[in-house]
């Protein structure tokens, strides 16, 4: 059952970037800071962090930075300060694992999961670039839903053997679909299919990649500092929220870059 809050944190992002696709450009970019804030403090939880506040903080500064580089860039391809963003991360990711001292436990491993959850959250910025090219905006309405699509058929009950091929079949039909009965003068079927295969894949990827950790009981570092059952159980709801916040946040915010791409070089 706590599988099915992934898939409520990602339709709660989809309905808010599909519907601001047509309220306007400053609401689709608040629309996509849900995506930063929600990727920003599940991540640091969801990697088992031993500083969750301060790569909360870092993660949650440069995702609404490149937010904001993207919306200020006026030409193509409206990404140009995201590799000074990501390297200027990098050293803060660096800088923040030295304060903890040169023999702190697990700081390759950490420092790992830091850049890892930078490059998500920089990846979110690709949303507000893909709005920003010039033309029909029907398919990040189409990316959405196939990532919606997908995302419900990785949370059903079953092996992954089952529900990952299913996500793929499922997110490539429903895209095909929309494209032939509900935007077929804006986009082609098979870009429709190409952008429903890569979202399947996408989602299928990331639940089998990150999926697994969301069964960890509890983060070890807390556990050990509490000794109260009731402690020991509110930490573990905590956690686990903010596991299923960050799979359900994850994915949308890698999506905009396949959106993104699509958008310029098939549209």
């Amino acid at each position: 059952m706590i599988r099915w809050i992934r898939v409520a944190v990602a339709l709660v992002l989809v309905l808010a970037l599909s519907t601001s696709v047509y309220w306007g450009y400053s609401v689709f970019l608040l629309a996509t800071g849900l995506i930063v804030l929600g990727v920003a403090y599940g991540w640091p939880r969801l990697t088992d962090s031993p500083q969750p506040r301060a790569t909360s903080i870092m993660l949650a500064l440069f995702g609404m930075a490149g937010l904001f580089a993207a919306w200020q860039d006026e030409s193509a391809p409206y990404l140009d300060w995201l590799p000074v963003l990501a390297g200027l991360g990098l050293l803060w990711t660096f800088v923040q694992n030295l304060t903890r001292g040169i023999g702190a436990s697990y700081a390759v491993a950490n420092v790992s999961a830091q850049v890892s959850g930078l490059v998500i959250v920089l990846s979110a910025s690709t949303w507000v670039a893909a709005i920003t090219v010039p033309g029909d905006k029907e398919a990040i309405i189409i990316g959405l839903i196939a990532l919606i699509t997908a995302q419900c058929m990785t949370a059903l009950p079953w092996p992954a053997i089952y529900t990952s091929p299913l996500a793929l079949a499922m997110s490539t039909a429903v895209a095909g679909i929309l494209s032939v009965l509900v935007f077929d003068d804006s986009i082609t079927w098979p870009t429709a299919l190409i952008l429903g295969i890569i979202m399947g894949l996408l989602v299928a990827a990331v639940d089998r990649m990150l999926g697994l950790i969301a069964y960890a009981k509890f983060q070890a570092a807390n556990l050990e500092a509490s000794q109260n059952i009731e402690v020991k159980k509110n930490v573990e709801k905590a956690r686990s929220f903010a596991v299923q916040l960050a799979l359900g946040a994850a994915p949308i915010a890698l999506g905009g870059v396949v959106v993104y791409a699509l958008e310029r070089i098939a549209l």
